[in-house]
């Protein structure tokens, strides 16, 4: 079989690849124009029948495949080898063992080159957040915390400040400095429920200095989230993450009482629930049965959130 209709569109295909129109021509010295150089048609592809269509559809899947490559490529030398493995009567340029040892080749550059652009482009990520988070904080309306998370207050609260052994109720929206979103609460029409010290470093550093009622827009530096690592492929390497978060309800953990026979806190906070708290205060000495009695009450835990949901360490927000 004659694949007579690819030489014509990898002719033009070199053609605008090679020279790019040819635009940057220097202009000739001799002011007769030269007689421009015959071109030949570029061949009408008709997609009538059924062997046209599927025979296209082919062409178009090899071409995806051969879009992903990242390294440099020839596209006449790639035509040439389909004909001659199709048409028999061509003769075929390599041995199968050399064509095996030409596609490892190809594959270690490739991974090189992945590797490569992967580290530039985590580079880029960190100076370009370092620039960013230089300039905003210069922005008086913008507090940052102990470990460096910068935040706005958008909406003032009023209730208590969470502990890092509290739980809490939010909403929030999450993107990246670009303003792509990643995780959207208030879409899902779900408020998130999770303990403080459940999620990224970050969240934790911010939901300890907002108080409940309180609505900010923060921006997480890379450290105190995903790192290089990152979340692929919502979240790249190095990624400076912004949202919006508010902090709806604070669900505050009772107060520990010290004695070795159990405390009222580790009553009510177990994974078991409040109703498991009676044989601990029965345990404890007659002077702890009251605090041990009213702990469920004022510290009865929220239903534990949706682990696929939560933004916990090493996972996405």
């Amino acid at each position: 079989m004659k694949f007579s209709v690819l030489a014509p569109i990898a002719a033009s295909c070199l053609v605008l690849v090679a020279c790019g129109g040819n635009k940057n021509a220097a202009p000739a010295t001799d002011p007769t124009p030269a007689p421009a150089p015959a071109v030949a048609p570029e061949t009408k592809i008709s997609l009538d029948s059924t062997v046209d269509r599927y025979s296209y559809a082919l062409g178009m899947d090899l071409g995806r495949a051969i879009a992903e490559i990242n390294v440099p490529l020839k596209l006449d030398v790639i035509i040439a080898a389909i004909k001659d493995e199709v048409d028999t009567s061509r003769k075929v340029l390599m041995t199968d063992s050399a064509s095996e040892q030409a596609l490892q080749g190809l594959l270690l550059q490739m991974q090189q080159k992945k590797e490569a652009d992967a580290k530039a482009a985590a580079q880029k990520a960190l100076e370009e957040q370092a620039q960013f988070l230089a300039k905003n904080v210069l922005d008086s309306t913008v507090k940052v915390t102990t470990k460096g998370v910068q935040y706005k207050v958008i909406k003032e609260g009023a209730g208590i400040v969470p502990k890092a052994s509290d739980k809490v109720q939010v909403h929030y929206v999450g993107s990246l400095l670009d303003g792509t979103e990643f995780d959207n609460s208030v879409k899902r029409g779900e408020p998130l429920e999770f303990p403080v010290n459940a999620v990224i470093e970050g969240w934790q550093d911010l939901l300890q200095v907002m108080k409940e009622g309180m609505k900010v827009k923060a921006w997480i530096p890379s450290a105190l989230a995903y790192g290089e690592a990152g979340v692929p492929p919502m979240i790249p390497a190095n990624a400076l993450l912004v949202f919006e978060v508010e902090l709806l309800k604070v669900y505050a953990e009772t107060p520990a009482v010290d004695g070795s026979t159990g405390s009222p806190t580790d009553a009510a906070v177990a994974p078991a629930g409040p109703a498991e708290a009676a044989p601990a205060a029965e345990e404890a000495p007659k002077a702890e049965k009251k605090p041990a009695a009213e702990a469920p009450k004022a510290a009865e835990p929220a239903k534990p959130a949706k682990d696929s949901k939560k933004p916990a360490k090493g996972k996405k927000k």
